[in-house]
């Protein structure tokens, strides 16, 4: 039995638009790889791929810091190592003058030119660039961090730091005047003789982490000279603070203090007395120079010149550990935000993408169907020229 007319058309109308429409939006899948187009059209699909932009955004910069904080922590890492060699080398030129039983005043001076040299060596590497932005100069970035003369840091007062993913930050440009700082302190105070009686009686007041300490000096049952105080902080507080005499550049002595520990600093809190004037603090740098300008003045080096040699070693050798272990964390965040890239990538792809495969399967099923529409209509009219339509 045959359809009326009006019903049969009104069938072929709906299958009709309903079949075209799903070819349609398959032929779209097909032709853009997209399966969302528009945010009207899924919009909670929509905001899940925003979302998943922003992130993947975020860790494509984060992961571009990473990148920018291994280069930069690499040449820090190389530059440091420089510095402990030629630090080295000092304490070991230093230390065969010390042992050295006959040294003359000529062999100092010749000595002091290769400390002059060293000195001028480790200038240009405290002072080093990578692009335009020096590497110790914290975040002033092209301010130079150490004068030339003074041997002085003069750059940014903090590290720049750069974010390496969401909740985490590391310095790429360093501090100088951290890096290079010593916990040696040389008293301004001098003394023409290490046996000279003090002529003001008095006391230093130091902080080491927590805990402080007074050391009194000159008065009735104390320490009556330079001399006897070093041996007096050596014998009471020789594991906390180690105390030398020293010769300056000009002859005269000066008391010389460091803490035991490497890592710790010491604070001066109070200081009364004869050492009121109170205590040089030396950087790396300008150690090395009080030594050569000793040495240069042809005068003998002495336990604390080679000490602040091997402590200055130290300190790099410290410095460069630390770096070394944020670059170890550094490195290992490569492959974490590759695999993350990877994973959003995917969802946003799931989320976004069309399937093509299916698409060009649920084309083909769509297209099956319009074609048995057409073949229906033609059996019910008997139209057969419609089976080639």
């Amino acid at each position: 039995m045959k359809l009326p007319d009006n019903l049969l058309f009104s069938i072929f109308q709906d299958q009709d638009a309903r079949i075209k429409k799903a070819l349609s939006e398959k032929t779209l899948d097909i032709a853009t790889g997209r399966r969302v187009r528009a945010i009207s059209e899924e919009p909670s699909i929509t905001y899940n791929v925003i979302e998943l932009k922003k992130e993947i955004a975020q860790l494509s910069q984060h992961s571009q810091n990473r990148l920018f904080a291994d280069t930069n922590l690499t040449y820090v890492d190389f530059t440091l190592g420089k510095i402990e060699d030629t630090i080295k080398k000092l304490y070991a030129d230093l230390l065969r003058t010390k042992n050295s039983a006959t040294v003359s005043s000529e062999q100092l001076i010749a000595m002091a030119e290769g400390f002059n040299q060293s000195i001028r060596q480790l200038l240009d590497r405290v002072n080093e660039r990578l692009g335009q932005n020096y590497i110790f100069g914290g975040n002033s970035l092209t301010v130079k961090p150490f004068n030339e003369n003074t041997l002085s840091y003069e750059a940014g007062p903090e590290d720049f730091e750069v974010w390496i993913s969401e909740n985490s930050k590391v310095s790429v440009f360093l501090e100088g005047g951290r890096v290079f700082k010593t916990n040696l302190y040389v008293s301004r105070a001098t003394f023409n003789s290490p046996t000279d009686s003090f002529s003001s009686a008095g006391s230093i007041t130091i902080q080491i982490g927590t805990n402080t300490y007074t050391i009194n000096y000159g008065g009735a049952g104390e320490p009556q000279n330079i001399e006897q105080l070093a041996n007096y902080i050596n014998s009471t507080l020789g594991d906390k603070v180690l105390a030398f005499v020293s010769t300056n550049p000009d002859g005269t002595y000066s008391l010389a203090l460091s803490t035991k520990d490497l890592s710790a600093d010491m604070e001066f809190i109070s200081i009364t007395g004869n050492f009121s004037t109170g205590f040089d603090n030396p950087n790396i740098l300008q150690a090395i120079k009080r030594v050569r300008d000793k040495l240069e003045n042809g005068i003998y080096p002495d336990e604390f010149d080679l000490f602040s040699i091997n402590r200055s070693y130290d300190i790099v050798a410290m410095r460069r550990s630390e770096v070394g272990s944020v670059l170890n964390v550094v490195k290992n965040l490569q492959s974490t935000q590759e695999n993350l890239d990877l994973v959003l990538k995917k969802q946003k792809s799931d989320l976004e993408d069309a399937d093509i495969p299916e698409s060009i399967m649920e084309y083909t099923r769509y297209r099956i169907a319009y074609e048995a529409l057409m073949r229906i209509v033609a059996d019910q009219k008997d139209l057969t020229i419609l089976r080639y339509l």
